[in-house]
């Protein structure tokens, strides 16, 4: 016990020293906060540690507008209920936000093995803003097969998309 105590208190003084002197409290004892964050982050298993590092660096990247725009989208979907929270996600498809996975995947279609592993590790590199004008391009470039794919009836299957069953204690969402 002591041991992860001495390495919190070790990991926060690192955490405290990368930020800026004005963002911390003038003593170096890290705060009950920052070792709550610590301790949940030691509880999580490797592929979620991840994503939280995938997160951090890409929160690292964008500008402080963005993170302020970020960090309001957050809030509104956290204090949302259920359906509000349906209603932005519904909003963000509206958008593009989620559109991105089928035009990379056509673009990606588009490219040998090789290239499409460049293109992936340059796309991981970009900024938020810089991806979102990527991908802008590309939906762009590749507008004519997605009007085609969204003019198709379903997916050349009979009948209305399947959905999965409710689990016990659970209600089914109301039918559109």
């Amino acid at each position: 016990m002591r041991t992860c105590l001495a390495f919190l208190f070790a990991l926060s003084a690192v955490v405290l020293r990368a930020e800026p002197a004005s963002a911390r409290a003038p003593e170096t004892v890290p705060t009950v906060e920052e070792i709550q964050t610590i301790r949940k982050i030691l509880e999580l298993p490797p592929e979620r540690l991840a994503r939280v590092r995938s997160a951090i660096e890409k929160i690292e990247r964008m500008s402080p507008e963005s993170r302020r725009v970020f960090a309001g989208n957050l809030a509104r979907f956290e204090s949302a209920s259920p359906e509000e929270r349906r209603q932005l996600m519904k909003e963000m498809r509206d958008r593009g936000g989620f559109g991105a996975p089928r035009v990379l995947e056509l673009h990606f279609k588009s490219l040998d093995p090789a290239a499409v592993k460049a293109e992936r590790t340059r796309i991981h590199a970009l900024t938020p803003e810089q991806r979102l004008e990527f991908i802008r391009e590309l939906t762009e470039r590749y507008a004519d097969e997605l009007a085609k794919e969204r003019a198709k009836p379903g997916d050349g299957k009979d009948g209305p998309p399947k959905r999965r069953k409710p689990a016990d204690g659970e209600t089914a969402p109301p039918a559109r």
